[in-house]
């Protein structure tokens, strides 16, 4: 069994992503100061309070931010903003200080926020470097005498690479923020259960689900503080335009059937496990078909994956509201002939994480029925009702396709 990653790909990207967006900053914002008190003695204190208040303003803003990976998606447009600040001093050689605080608070905070995983030994002393090259910089340029144009230009072309370099390195939390107000026109998703607070900003776990329309993986995502590696079903998934995003997020690609054994799709979960993501699983293996059956018997492909990697924390998780909704399969396929959902309620209850025991493992039939258990005991959380026991054995009538 090969040995899971040190670090995940993911957190190493956000990690290398922040590290250069924060050092870009420290780099310019010496010269920024040098430039926004460059006026008279009299006025100067009250540009100074306001680059400094305003910065720590939007800090504090971007720290309260309630979703911790898509305040990532606040950093590239303060970028924007502020290059649109420093393009306006370079032409107009006005630097006003709350045109510069809050953009730069917005990326600190937000950076700030997002963060997750132990800080490095030689994170510190590469933003000591290049705060020490900024206020070089800034030597220089005093040195040089005025006008400060040399300094103007030098702070747009840093907003512009830091632009340049967010909006290329953080396009999917940009675009889960972007898609936040979407989402909330369409449907009110309230979180609840303890597995929300336990589930680990870093490291490899598993959430398991039902599985009722075709945005139940954003439903989880909104409600959970870490990005997510779902698998989800080949139809929605290679849907034009939906499949390069879902290529470019790293979504598992699901055929419209039960998982099998050996099947690529879960040895691609298993691979994202080892790389330390948290992977979502529909362990039914196709959305919801009837109203009598909101839970339908769960394919192999989780006691596969969960065999592969034993030790694997598993959240159980009920999703409630989805079933009805325009992307479910209720009173016909997903978005035909359906009225658009707004601000419809959606419930997801999360449990704590278990481990599979091995007893549990040992068998597939068991494995599923004590899954499918506990999924079941997640709507719980939501204030409804189990739904009747799952018990071994299961009818072989039952049996779904593997």
């Amino acid at each position: 069994m090969p040995e899971p990653l040190a670090e995940s790909p993911q957190l190493t990207h956000e990690r290398h992503t922040a590290l250069g967006a924060i050092a870009l900053v420290c780099l310019a914002l010496p010269t920024v100061a040098l430039l926004v008190l460059d006026v008279p003695n009299s006025a100067r204190s009250a540009r100074a309070a306001w680059l400094a208040g305003t910065t720590l303003a939007a800090a504090v803003l971007a720290l309260l931010y309630w979703a911790p990976y898509r305040a990532l998606g606040l950093v590239p447009c303060a970028a924007v903003a502020w290059g649109a600040a420093a393009a306006h001093g370079a032409y107009w050689h006005e630097w006003p200080g709350w045109a510069h605080g809050v953009p730069v608070g917005l990326i600190v905070g937000a950076l700030a926020r997002a963060r997750r995983g132990p800080e490095l030994p030689w994170e510190p002393v590469a933003l000591l470097g290049a705060v020490g090259l900024g206020c070089g910089i800034v030597w220089a340029v005093v040195q040089r005498g005025r006008p400060f144009q040399h300094a103007e230009w030098f702070c747009l072309g840093t907003a512009l690479a830091l632009t340049a370099w967010t909006w290329a390195r953080l396009f999917r939390p940009l675009f889960e923020l972007a898609s936040e107000p979407v989402l909330w026109l369409m449907y009110h998703v309230r979180g609840a259960g303890p597995g929300l607070a336990d589930l680990p900003r870093t490291g490899p776990c598993l959430i398991i689900a039902n599985h009722a329309c075709w945005l139940d993986p954003l439903f989880l995502a909104k409600v959970t503080a870490r990005p997510l590696t779902p698998m989800m079903t080949s139809r929605f998934y290679d849907m034009p335009v939906i499949r390069r995003l879902m290529v470019a997020f790293g979504v598992i690609r699901v055929p419209e059937r039960a998982l099998k054994k050996d099947a690529p799709e879960i040895r691609e979960a298993i691979a994202a496990l080892d790389r330390g993501e948290c992977v979502v699983v529909f362990p039914e293996g196709y959305l919801r078909r009837t109203e009598d059956r909101p839970l339908r018997r769960f394919g192999q492909g989780v006691w596969q994956v969960l065999k592969a990697r034993p030790g694997t924390p598993v959240f159980a998780a009920w999703i409630e509201g989805g079933w009805g909704s325009y992307t479910s399969y209720a009173q016909g396929p997903p978005m035909r002939n359906k009225t658009k959902d707004v601000r419809r309620p959606i419930g997801v209850g999360v449990s704590a994480a278990v481990v599979a025991a091995p007893g549990v493992l040992e068998e597939h039939l068991r494995t599923r029925t004590h899954l499918m258990n506990l999924v079941s005991a997640a709507r719980a959380h939501l204030g409804l009702a189990p739904l009747p026991p799952f018990e071994l054995p299961i009818r072989a009538d039952e049996n779904d396709a593997e």
